[in-house]
């Protein structure tokens, strides 16, 4: 099983943005921390980038140990755009994910709060101060 915990960051005074991508399994062999600035964004749009970047990272290095992956976001929106398949304003962005996530056996999304997404939201603010 693969957890993926992602997250975004804007700051909108000074027009960043930056992603954060925790990717690790239960055993923790697999242990992956990605931090990635991104083109001056809205929050929610990064907030898809995140998932779509993440995604395409067990796709192309995890393929053989994604039976199950697990998506642990804070973006409600995410979230039910991903479970329903369908979002009205980010609808290019829900299917890029559903491409990717559909090659998996199985994709769980999993709403939890900003504390349990801790690593991933440091790892997206590291990303727009360490530019």
């Amino acid at each position: 099983m693969l957890w993926l915990a992602t997250d975004a960051s804007v700051d909108d005074a000074k027009q960043l943005t930056g992603i954060g991508i925790h990717l690790y399994n239960s055993e923790k062999t697999i242990d992956e921390q990605l931090g990635l600035a991104l083109p001056y964004q809205d929050n929610h749009h990064a907030e898809f980038q995140a998932v779509l970047q993440g995604v395409q990272l067990i796709a192309a290095r995890y393929a053989q140990q994604a039976a199950t992956v697990v998506l642990q976001t804070d973006s409600k929106i995410v979230k039910d755009s991903l479970e329903k398949r369908y979002a009205k304003h980010y609808g290019l962005e829900t299917a890029a994910i559903l491409a990717v996530t559909d090659q998996f056996p199985l994709f769980l999304v999993k709403m939890v709060n900003d504390n349990a997404n801790r690593a991933a939201h440091q790892l997206a603010r590291q990303a727009i101060y360490q530019r």
